[in-house]
């Protein structure tokens, strides 16, 4: 339990604290976003020292694109898998059914994926020059699909995967520094990162059986729609949410030149990762406040109105110090070719505390306490803002600039309104309603 933690903490018992599960599993799950994010950013100085801006452009352009394809083969299930499986964790056949329904689910949806993006490609002459591009880029959504990490969160049993995830990432880094050596090389550089996560997709699926007695089925149809339709509304949310940034990378693309989308883009790398660091502690704390909301709103609430404040406030001191250092950040990351970044870098500087104090308010209240449909309309709301907001600063400012900015408002827009929603819903004495 979350109290046990802190009494620990206040008794100085670092056996204890160490021991406890929730640190443990957050700590694995940073091992993981190291691999995912961190690892990445160590080869950017080395690659926009070796790959022109342009060049630089094109990957991130087309890893932009892929997104789209990423969020459709997730479809949500981070949340509403990891969900299930928490909440029946303890039932090795309803954790079975579970798990083939929603590995053949992310299987059709892949096929399908690749199969529109390769139309999409074909189809639009500004990218079909560059379809190996994109076909080499499309491994990412493989290695989606093969990775099933709401499995191993929903179980809380993250050790299985995060040691294999840092080597296979680990690997992957070796292999830029070791065959990306000029210009030319942009699409290498590309299929070795999206490569990495098909290994360790790979690595991670080989692992579910060590955490639970899985029996593998062939799921019906009605299984399959089943957990297509119980997603549905967080798929949309989700899409909506995430697709907001790389719609904006791929609206630069079109109205700026490939070297401002690589400006933007060093800048946002930088981003991602900072934002990443969330992560661990949302996957962590979710399904355990899931687990606690299925058998107690109030101690729940409770929970949340204790911690809330204190799980955001690191973000908070990753903002300013990134805000302070960003043109050193720049200088050193990217070198001198990149010098436009740094004003981008501090507008996007806010995004990380708004991030975690964001997920207090949706992730831990609204989605664990099953206000799915509630979540999803302030993410539509997002959306819309978001293309408001774009093309009104897009006449008034660099386009870069409009679109990190735009980042930053709609991030703003996101921890106020989930927050207005808790107030309501919270009740003042600890209880959901």
């Amino acid at each position: 339990m979350p109290g046990t933690l802190v009494q620990a903490l206040r008794d100085r018992d670092w056996r204890r604290v160490l021991s406890h599960q929730l640190l443990q599993n957050a700590l694995l799950l940073y091992g993981v976003q190291i691999g995912s994010y961190i690892f990445p950013l160590i080869a950017l100085p080395y690659l926009t020292r070796i790959l022109a801006p342009a060049k630089f452009g094109l990957i991130t352009f087309a890893q932009s694109f892929i997104w789209y394809f990423l969020t459709l083969t997730e479809y949500g299930f981070n949340l509403t898998a990891t969900r299930q499986i928490a909440v029946h964790r303890d039932d090795p056949d309803a954790v079975s059914g579970v798990f083939s329904a929603v590995m053949a689910a992310k299987l059709l949806l892949t096929i399908a994926g690749f199969v529109i993006m390769l139309g999409v490609v074909f189809a639009t002459p500004k990218l079909r020059a560059d379809w190996l591009l994109y076909v080499v880029s499309f491994l990412s959504v493989v290695g989606n699909l093969l990775f099933p990490v709401w499995f191993f969160q929903g179980m809380q049993r993250m050790g299985h995967l995060a040691v294999r995830d840092f080597a296979a990432k680990l690997l992957s880094l070796a292999a830029v520094f070791a065959l990306v050596h000029r210009d030319s090389d942009y699409i290498l550089a590309a299929g070795i990162q999206a490569g990495a996560m098909v290994v360790a997709g790979l690595a991670g699926l080989l692992s579910v059986r060590r955490v639970a007695p899985l029996r593998w089925t062939s799921p019906g149809w009605r299984e399959v729609y089943g957990a297509l339709r119980s997603s549905w509304a967080v798929f949309l949310s989700m899409a909506g949410l995430s697709l907001t940034a790389s719609t904006n990378i791929f609206i630069l693309g079109f109205v700026a030149t490939p070297a401002e989308v690589g400006y933007y883009s060093a800048a946002y790398r930088v981003i991602v990762a900072l934002r990443m660091l969330v992560s661990p502690i949302v996957t962590a704390i979710y399904p355990h406040i899931s687990h606690m909301a299925a058998s107690s709103k109030q101690n729940a609430v409770r929970f949340l109105k204790r911690y809330s404040l204190l799980l955001a406030l690191p973000f908070f001191f990753v903002s300013v110090g990134l805000w302070i250092g960003a043109p050193l950040i720049v200088d050193i990351l990217f070198g001198p070719r990149f010098a436009p970044t740094k004003g981008i870098l501090r507008i996007l500087a806010p995004q990380p505390f708004l991030l975690a104090l964001s997920h207090n308010f949706s992730t831990y209240f609204m989605l664990a306490f099953g206000y799915d449909k509630q979540w999803s309309r302030i993410i539509f709301q997002i959306v819309i803002l978001n293309l408001a907001i774009l093309l009104l600063l897009l006449w008034v400012m660099p386009s870069a600039s409009a679109v990190a900015l735009t980042g930053t408002l709609l991030d703003g827009y996101s921890v106020a309104a989930a927050y207005w929603f808790y107030r309501r819903h919270s009740g003042s004495d600890g209880s959901a309603g």
